[in-house]
């Protein structure tokens, strides 16, 4: 594995003051006594340095860090090997992480799997597959905890294969299926669209093994693939059933399942329950469903006034949901109230982001107000472009807007598809310098790479546009192909010319 820093088996360097508050507490006085110490216990060690890992105490963690290579405690102690890993994960410092893993003399299960965690924590789930790989090869039996992270990282890229190949594994080598590993499959299946498998898991899993987690994972799973009303039932039965409580994790699944199947009666009604029969306070992604449940369904002024009425601050993401339904539903003037909230209110705006300065342009193009839309459109340029990837033959490709990353022959067949696609549509070419997007391009490519009975599994990192959503359905009947697509929202399962979602999402 590449080195990524300058050695970390020395006491580490000094790096920028931390922004995290490190007012001292009981805990930190024990750490600072600790580190005075000339033979502190190793068994305490690791404890002391999780616990600066769950409270962000950069400079804390860092000491005993250098403590532990003063009395050599890294070199030969697994456990504060992978703490300090995880250590570095916990606080947003990944290659630091990575970088200790890398110069262990001889990483074991614990030291791995941490150094996986800390490829998912920082988006690098193809580096966590690297490292599992290396881990099998080099003679480690795998366990439940590096199977979970390894099954997080194919849930987050969508490779159902490999997750399948760890499911596999897991019954080959006799893991005991536990709540938490069961919760971790069902997610996988779920995210990697299979439902179905997922269903089947839990249907299978013992009653004893059943913890609220995993119940949890269901409903969400149901949600996820815009099967609200099961959803509900499902609860249903683990209340009627007596089975579990539900906490905040379960009503968050009841919820996004009422916005996806347009449940508005009943995801009021669940809303209000959280706290009137079960005690729970809404937290801000609770709001957050409610905001896209109502706008959704085009009850876009009572969305505006729980935003401006709601107990907690709400943030972007709640107001562009809110702008893209009023995009969805034509209501203009309710948009350029939320743009004003969002440009000139008390909201922190990511610093780049330009996707309502997007909504607004589409929004007044399509109206016809062209002297607003160029005034919107020239603030576009640094919108975020959209990547995809699709699964083939267990393979993941991945996609960005145009043809990157592609031989002149596969390209050269995709332009022929979307051409043919786009003659029949009766449109020209999405744009002059054929930047389709990548959604498109994924789907082609499986049109070309993929045995014609086999569905094509596509994931997008952004909400699919309505005009892809269109192309899409008209690639399923026109080809006689089932497309399956994970955008950041839902689930999308194109079969002859209709979707899941029922023009719904």
């Amino acid at each position: 594995m590449t080195t990524l820093a300058p050695p970390l088996l020395r006491p580490p360097p000094h790096l920028p003051p931390t922004t995290h508050n490190l007012n001292t507490s009981s805990k930190d006085t024990t750490l600072l006594s600790l580190s005075s110490c000339d033979e502190p216990h190793r068994l305490h060690l690791p404890s002391l340095i999780k616990s600066c890992g769950r409270h962000r105490h950069v400079s804390l963690g860092r000491q005993l860090h250098a403590l532990s290579v003063k009395l050599g405690f890294l070199l030969s102690d697994p456990f504060v090997q992978s703490s300090l890993i995880s250590f570095y994960a916990s606080c947003s410092l990944h290659a630091l992480a990575l970088q200790l893993f890398d110069e262990l003399p001889e990483p074991n299960i614990v030291s791995y799997t941490s150094a996986m965690d800390a490829c998912v924590y920082s988006e690098q789930p193809e580096l966590a597959f690297s490292l599992f790989h290396q881990m099998v090869i080099s003679g480690i039996s795998s366990d439940s905890f590096s199977l979970v992270t390894l099954l997080s990282a194919c849930a987050d890229t969508g490779a159902l294969n490999l997750g399948r190949g760890a499911h596999a594994l897991a019954l080959k080598i006799g893991l005991e299926l536990t709540p938490f590993l069961a919760t971790a499959l069902i997610s996988m299946y779920s995210k990697c669209i299979s439902l179905d498998s997922a269903m089947l898991l839990f249907h299978q899993t013992p009653e004893e093994i059943k913890s609220l987690q995993v119940w949890n994972a269901v409903i969400h799973a149901l949600a996820l693939h815009g099967h609200g009303s099961d959803a509900l039932k499902l609860f249903e039965d683990m209340i009627s059933g007596g089975f579990h409580q539900p906490n905040s994790v379960t009503f968050l699944g009841l919820l996004c399942g009422c916005t996806q199947s347009g449940l508005v009666q009943e995801g009021k009604h669940y809303f209000n329950n959280m706290t009137t029969k079960f005690g729970i306070e809404p937290t801000i992604k609770h709001y957050g469903c409610m905001v896209d449940l109502l706008g959704m369904a085009g009850l876009l002024n009572e969305a505006f006034n729980l935003l401006t009425h709601m107990p907690i601050q709400p943030n972007y993401v709640m107001w562009m949901s809110l702008l893209r339904s009023c995009s969805a539903h034509g209501d203009i003037p309710m948009a350029e109230q939320v743009m004003d909230r969002i440009m000139y209110g008390e909201i922190e705006c990511p610093m780049g982001e330009v996707g309502h300065f997007a909504i607004m342009s589409r929004m007044y193009r399509k109206a016809g107000v062209y002297d607003r839309f160029a005034r919107t459109r020239h603030l576009v340029e640094r919108k975020q472009k959209g990547k995809s990837r699709v699964e083939i033959g267990g393979n993941m490709h991945e996609f960005s807007v145009g043809f990157h990353g592609l031989h002149s022959t596969e390209g050269n067949k995709i332009i022929e598809i979307l051409d043919v696609i786009n003659k029949k549509l009766g449109k020209q070419k999405e744009e002059a310098n054929g930047e389709h997007h990548s959604e498109k391009v994924a789907v082609s490519f499986g049109l070309i790479k993929s045995n014609s009975g086999l569905p094509i599994r596509v994931f997008n990192y952004l909400r699919i546009c309505k005009d892809c959503h269109d192309w899409m359905k008209f690639v399923s009947k026109s080809y006689d192909r089932e497309i399956i697509m994970r955008d950041c929202n839902r689930i999308h399962r194109f079969v002859g010319g209709m979707c899941s979602c029922r023009d719904y999402w």
